[in-house]
């Protein structure tokens, strides 16, 4: 679903990202963590095109997207930043306004409206973005991004901000999609306790590189390894040592 060649990204001219190989499949939900600064909200971005390759390629369902950005974004759902949510706009008119851009059926607004129910969101569907406080927007941005039925999801800290029924909720929804087998999710995150039990995969950024990529197996070896916690392995790993 996801290839990841040599990519380079360059910022200020300093390098965020180098020589960076990564493959990512369906039915995979795969944590991206690593220390501030290292590069995953660059990374994020360059999967869909906002930030610009230096070197190497991208493709997203085999679309490279340097040169085929509409085909490639078009398999993608985003989650929304709060900081990007239309103030002017209430949640129900962002959800509709996002189907009728991507030509989506009246039943992704159905769908839209049941996710937002899970979330807790349904009391602020008529207020204003502008007005809700962070965590209603930050639920907001998620149901809008995941309108429809793309195949790779890319949630960067989407958990932050949302309160811990609402991250229960997410948490599980993502986990029933995953199990669906035909969803890539990626979530960026500092919350490696998820690795403790709902990732299929964890990979930690560092270096302008994946440094460490446990998959399922190595994963599950941690786990039942009683010498052993997925937490002092996965922050071991985010430290080089």
């Amino acid at each position: 679903m996801l290839e990841i060649d040599a990519l380079g990204v360059q910022r200020g001219g300093r390098a965020i990202l180098e020589s960076l190989d990564w493959r990512v499949e369906r039915g995979e939900w795969v944590g991206l963590v690593g220390a501030n600064g290292t590069g995953k909200s660059t990374l994020m971005a360059a999967i869909v095109g906002r930030v610009a390759a230096t070197a190497g390629h991208v493709r997203v369902g085999g679309y490279d997207v340097a040169t085929r950005t509409a085909a490639a974004r078009d398999l993608c759902a985003v989650a929304i930043a709060p900081e990007r949510l239309p103030d002017g706009l209430t949640a129900r008119q962002l959800f509709e306004l996002v189907r009728a851009s991507r030509g989506l059926p009246t039943t992704a607004m159905d769908a839209a409206l049941a996710l937002a129910e899970r979330l807790g969101l349904s009391p602020w569907l008529d207020s204003f973005l502008g007005a809700c406080s962070l965590g209603t927007r930050q639920k907001a941005g998620i149901v809008a991004g995941l309108c429809g039925r793309a195949p790779l999801w890319l949630l960067d800290e989407s958990l932050n901000g949302l309160d811990p029924v609402s991250v229960y909720a997410f948490k599980q929804f993502l986990a029933e999609q995953q199990q669906r087998g035909d969803t890539a999710i990626v979530l960026a995150t500092h919350g490696i306790e998820l690795a403790e039990r709902l990732l299929t995969r964890v990979c930690v950024l560092r270096d302008g590189r994946i440094g460490d990529d446990f998959d399922r197996t190595r994963l599950d070896a941690i786990r039942t390894d009683p010498a052993q916690s997925v937490e002092a392995v996965l922050v071991a790993a985010m430290r080089g040592t």
